[in-house]
């Protein structure tokens, strides 16, 4: 009853589910971990940093495992879990990205410049966030986000975005 799910888009309803759900979890019980199993294509960067903000407020030990994929802004998510708690599935697929934005061009330049202005805030958040979760400098960072970044679990582990690759014996 301590496994969460982001298997979507992460969009406001998800965001406000998975902090909702952090938040109950870590008031019954702080000394036990929460899992997060990721499967996302990404999301809303606003959404991401509010569960990212509410993993670094709650108590409880948080373990991210990736299975599936990881994609763009829910990287984030995986690489702040809990240190030696984020994992990957052996056929993960995780990647890295500059921000996007897509909705300025229905809007009126001054309104596009400061909606830009903002993206550019919120990518170096995220450029600062995976430094110092992987221990890597923000120059090198940048350079990789130049263009996207596809990992396997092994190369994500190598990158410092996870610890570990697990591996299911059967």
């Amino acid at each position: 009853n301590r496994i969460l799910f982001i298997t979507a888009y992460i969009d406001d309803k998800v965001a406000t589910d998975i902090v909702a759900t952090l938040l109950l979890k870590d008031s019954e019980d702080r000394k036990s971990k929460i899992t997060l199993f990721i499967n996302s294509e990404g999301g809303d960067i606003r959404n991401v940093l509010m569960i990212y903000d509410m993993m670094k407020l709650v108590k409880s030990p948080i373990e991210t495992v990736c299975i599936g994929s990881a994609m763009d802004e829910s990287t984030i998510i995986l690489a702040s879990g809990t240190p030696g708690m984020r994992f990957a599935t052996k056929n993960s697929l995780i990647s890295i990205n500059q921000l996007t934005h897509e909705n300025t061009a229905l809007s009126d330049l001054t309104d596009a410049k400061k909606s830009l202005d903002q993206y550019m805030i919120d990518n170096k958040k995220m450029i600062e966030i995976i430094a110092r979760k992987t221990g890597k400098k923000i120059k090198q960072i940048t350079e990789k986000l130049n263009r996207r970044l596809f990992m396997t679990a092994q190369q994500a582990v190598r990158f410092g975005l996870i610890d570990k690759v697990v591996s299911f014996n059967k």
